[in-house]
């Protein structure tokens, strides 16, 4: 068992009930064992000669797994590592030596230090297992299985060829889905669970809303958070997780345009930037991360080898064109191309009277990033483009929906308004009644 707990924002740390009491009932399970059962040595003797169990009776080729097993304590997260790597890969006390080290680099930053391992149990939290890993050289990625079905990422993480499994996050423990020549294996440190054999067909699926290992009827705890774990770093999944849309392609082919983005012969000719042009020279010889930047070249690259194409009907003034396009960088360039934007001039992009912004509120325009879809934009819209700011003016007696929004510093309160001052200093009287929602 080990410490798990979950965080709103996308660390993977997680809570488990009541587990002060089960802390205590492990205490007091070691403190009336005996001398042999609780003896420093009888840990080293036991990594030495792991527990071998047969992953559940389906025939399989070459020799089976060694599943090194727990005691009486919370060292799932550390069996995790040595179940991937061997027992070789780390000791208890290079655990607790570096849980020491996280504790003490937090306690610069707060006087809350949160506890990463429990002295006598174990009970290491994923910072110490993330941590241990990259002073072995090792990657490990958090997948984001909320947003990402299984489809997607399980075909793209292996990509990696040096990726060997994930650390799953169940409720209150830590268990290992080894990969090993396309067969992925479910191996659990706690003693009497055997290993399972899943069907890449059926990994990490979900199922009644939750996420599972596997499909079998007796895999009933579900999935919290995910690690995957390899030599090098998971590029391809950044790829696929920093092109993600609404709409994407088929999995398949995703995939394919993935790996074919990160071909240095197909694309070094075509690449002018000296910074994406030395990344795809190196990525030739060693798999080294990508800088922002040249991610940002790979994201668009791939963006427009999967997004479906759009047809667009722009109109300006009394004049009319219809673009072809399958990404917001593709709009844009083709505007530029036609000569009815300039990258010196303002300009104003609408669609049904509104401007055109996508879910983080980012206009259309020069920098504009994402799918058509990300914009709200679909086969058949019809943009308008206009060379000043739409105006703002109404008509007396005329009928009009109000929209507006105010970005600022709240410096006062009546009863029925809030006075915001914003960015150029300006002071706006907000009414409480006009307000839908106010977000930080």
């Amino acid at each position: 068992m080990g410490r798990i707990k979950v965080d709103v924002e996308q660390k993977m740390s997680f809570v488990v009930g009541n587990r002060e009491a089960y802390l205590a009932m492990l205490r007091q399970e070691l403190e009336d064992a005996t001398r042999v059962q609780i003896r420093e040595d009888s840990e080293v003797e036991y990594e030495s000669e792991p527990v071998a169990e047969p992953y559940q009776t389906f025939p399989v080729r070459g020799k089976e797994d060694m599943v090194i097993k727990q005691g009486h304590d919370l060292t799932c997260g550390m069996r995790c590592l040595q179940n991937i790597y061997g027992a070789h890969i780390v000791t208890r006390e290079e655990m607790d030596k570096q849980a020491k080290i996280l504790e003490e680099k937090e306690s610069i930053f707060t006087d809350n230090v949160e506890p990463k391992y429990d002295p006598k149990l174990g009970d290491y939290s994923v910072e110490v297992l993330q941590s241990v890993l990259e002073n072995k050289g090792k990657w490990s990625q958090r997948i984001d299985i909320h947003k990402i079905p299984s489809d997607y990422f399980v075909p793209v993480v292996k990509q990696n060829p040096t990726f060997v499994g994930y650390i799953v996050a169940l409720p209150g423990h830590y268990v290992v889905i080894k990969y090993n020549q396309e067969t992925y294996k479910c191996m659990d440190s706690l003693k009497g669970i055997a290993t399972r054999l899943i069907d890449e067909r059926t990994l990490l699926k979900r199922r009644g809303g939750r996420v599972f290992c596997s499909q079998d009827s007796d895999d009933t705890r579900p999935v919290v958070a995910l690690l995957a774990i390899g030599g090098s770093p998971f590029v391809e999944y950044s790829l696929l997780h920093s092109s993600w849309s609404q709409s994407p392609p088929t999995p398949e082919k995703f995939t394919l345009e993935i790996n074919n983005v990160l071909r240095p012969m197909r694309n070094i000719r075509s690449t002018k930037d000296k910074e994406v042009l030395g990344w795809y020279n190196k990525w030739k010889t060693a798999r080294v991360p990508p800088s922002e930047k040249t991610m940002r070249h790979l994201t668009t690259c791939v963006h427009s080898r999967t997004n479906t194409s759009c047809t667009i009907i722009i109109k300006k003034a009394d004049e009319q064109a219809v673009i072809r396009c399958s990404s917001a960088e593709g709009l844009i360039n083709e505007l530029l191309q036609m000569q009815w934007i300039s990258k010196g001039d303002d300009f104003y992009l609408q669609m049904d009277s509104s401007g055109i912004v996508d879910e983080h509120e980012n206009e259309l325009d020069l920098q504009a990033e994402g799918s058509l879809q990300d914009f709200g934009i679909d086969d058949g819209s019809v943009i308008t483009l206009n060379s000043s700011a739409p105006s703002l003016s109404a008509n007396i007696g005329g009928f009009y929906t109000f929209e507006c929004r105010i970005k600022g510093t709240c410096i006062g309160q009546q009863h029925n308004a809030y006075s915001v001052r914003d960015n150029d200093g300006k002071v706006h009287i907000v009414y409480k009644k006009c307000i839908e929602t106010i977000k930080r």
